[in-house]
């Protein structure tokens, strides 16, 4: 062999030997090279990550920071994160039409037609977590005609059940008032709860009062004056109220209690500055519509009505019953009332007569045809909220009641034996339809009966309806 192809032969050779380890050398190369790429691009996804993340708890930190704006059941209220301040819209419309159907001895032309009971409209919450306040306004015209304030209070509730108010509000006071006028399970309340209330209780009145609640009691004390309403007095009123109740059966099916409430009017209103030395001009009336307001404030369907002249003070003071199991629910309240006469009367005679003493009282009863309940609640009524609205897949809830209330304004030796003084008796049937938790349709019927102290007897029937809207 030449040298030449010795020396070709050995070049061959070298190729053949030195190739696979070169290429071999170039691929981990290549290896390394995309192995640092795949760590940094993992460093970097990991940094995104955390920036992401850090991003997001800021995010949510700011946004849990903010207010909290809520609809629910149509109030808006606002709130703040940390829950020390909130504000709710509160709104309600009371609108009714109604109309007499005439009746044994009545021969008064009695209002027939529309009538605004409730037009609500204010603002209610909390400030620095313990202070709750409300300011309310009532643009009814059957208020006067122009708007009155309903409600304007602050209150203190930082410690646990108790709460102290001070303002204008509407006290708890009886069953039925403690229960909103929403949620009555009839468009007025009876005749002898707005007769006691009316003493020195109802709403838009001056007050300072304290209440504490449990889960199985509730007691409120009140000191009350003049009604925002009240026009052309000399001197307001002094009242003090009480109310007490206490649940003696709770249970999944339903709950009962039993409640008192007490009034003493320790300083009647005096309408007028006496002309010479003496005793103020001081009375008070008795009496109320039998279950219906029909044209704001006309008063042609009031039977039975009486006035009470020269009086040092007045009072009130009775028991309620109330009770729910499942779809039923049932309500009771009596109540004893009067006055006491000055010594004198307005002429400046000794006074001869016995004080005024009367009572009257009411039965109720109700059910929810379908299914829903109206809760007792310690003294007072929860409203029924359907469980299937209309537009909701549902028909709403529907729910009958019949109420039967007597008030007996008669008291011959106290001299109130003529005039419009009777005893009244009311049968008040209701129909209502909650289509939401918003809106309720409302249809009553009284037949009212009564029977003067000459022996004449009255009678009456009256159909009302309302719309209701509350949010």
């Amino acid at each position: 062999m030449s040298l030449k192809s010795t020396l070709l032969a050995g070049a061959a050779v070298a190729v053949l030997v030195a190739g696979p380890a070169a290429a071999q050398n170039a691929s981990q190369t290549q290896i390394d090279a995309l192995s640092q790429q795949i760590q940094a691009l993992q460093s970097q996804l990991t940094s995104l990550k955390d920036s992401v993340a850090k991003e997001s708890a800021a995010t949510k930190k700011a946004m849990d920071a903010m207010p909290k704006v809520t609809a629910d059941g149509g109030r808006i209220r606002v709130q703040t994160a940390d829950k020390a301040f909130d504000a709710a819209i509160r709104s309600r419309l009371h609108f009714d039409y109604g109309f007499g159907n005439g009746g044994k001895n009545f021969t008064a032309d009695g209002t027939d037609g529309f009538g605004v009971r409730r037009a609500f409209l204010g603002v209610a919450g909390k400030v620095y977590t313990d202070w709750t306040y409300e300011v309310t306004a009532n643009f009814a015209g059957n208020r006067g005609g122009s708007a009155q304030i309903q409600a304007a209070n602050i209150g203190y509730a930082g410690i646990p059940g108790w709460t102290v108010v001070a303002g204008v509000m509407q006290p708890k006071f009886t069953l039925d008032d403690s229960t909103s006028s929403n949620d009555i399970a009839f468009m007025e309340r009876a005749p002898i709860g707005n007769i006691v209330v009316g003493i020195g209780g109802s709403d838009s009145r001056t007050a300072v009062g304290v209440t504490n609640r449990g889960t199985s009691h509730f007691v409120a004390a009140y000191v009350t004056g003049n009604s925002t309403s009240t026009t052309g007095s000399f001197d307001d009123q002094v009242n003090l109220l009480g109310r007490a109740a206490y649940a003696f059966w709770q249970a999944n099916e339903g709950s009962a209690g039993i409640g008192m409430s007490g009034v003493l009017q320790t300083t009647p209103q005096a309408t007028a500055r006496p002309v010479t030395a003496g005793t103020a001009t001081t009375s008070i009336g008795f009496g109320d519509r039998p279950g219906v307001r029909i044209g704001g404030t006309d008063t042609s369907y009031r039977l039975t009505n009486v006035t009470v002249n020269q009086i040092d003070s007045a009072y009130a003071y009775g028991a309620d019953l109330g009770m729910n199991f499942k779809s039923f629910w049932a309500a009771a309240e009596y109540y004893n009332f009067g006055a006491e006469y000055a010594d004198r009367t307005a002429s400046g005679a000794v006074q001869t007569l016995a004080d005024p003493e009367f009572s009257g009282y009411y039965l109720s009863a109700g059910y929810i045809l379908t299914g829903e309940r109206r809760n007792y609640n310690i003294g007072e009524w929860s409203g029924v909220k359907p469980s299937w609205p209309v537009g909701q897949n549902g028909m709403g809830a529907w729910e009958v009641a019949a109420r039967y209330s007597q008030v007996d304004l008669i008291d011959r030796a106290a001299g109130i034996s003529t005039g419009t003084a009777g005893k009244e008796t009311n049968w008040t049937l209701g129909l209502n339809w909650y289509v939401n938790p918003a809106i309720r349709l409302m249809l009553n019927h009284v037949i009212s009966k009564t029977e003067r102290a000459n022996g004449q007897e009255v009678e009456l029937d009256l159909t009302a309806m309302r719309m209701q809207f509350q949010f």
